[in-house]
């Protein structure tokens, strides 16, 4: 069975807020990053990381609520994927919930840690 396609503005997003983690900008890594991106991409691609920056408090506390372990205790690949999904859930009306979730298994999938598939679909 194939994969499933994740959007180029998701697998961006999650490329970005990781080099964040590792102390880079988002400005500058996502200028980078989106410019072989399509508009639309691109703008979506911006809109999460900065959303997830924004509101990165409350969405540890929702996942820390929903899955019932402290984000410091997940891998950091996992608690970023997180982060997106609850983003595009909660604040983006436009992104149906199937998507925001299926992609968000796919990504942590991609980021070799299949075994946190089924945490990312639950919470």
């Amino acid at each position: 069975m194939a994969s499933a396609r994740i959007s180029p503005a998701r697998i961006a997003a999650y490329e970005v807020l990781r080099r964040v983690e590792q102390g880079g900008f988002a400005s500058d890594l996502l200028r980078s990053r989106t410019a072989s991106l399509s508009a639309p991409d691109a703008g979506l691609a911006s809109e999460l990381v900065f959303g997830v920056l924004r509101y990165r408090a409350q969405l540890d506390y929702l996942i820390e609520r929903h899955s019932g372990r402290p984000v410091c205790r997940l891998d950091t690949e996992v608690a970023l994927v997180l982060r997106l999904a609850i983003y595009q859930l909660r604040y983006l009306e436009r992104i149906p919930a199937h998507a925001a979730v299926s992609e968000a298994v796919e990504l942590v999938k991609r980021a070799r840690k299949r075994s946190a598939a089924a945490l990312v679909n639950a919470v």
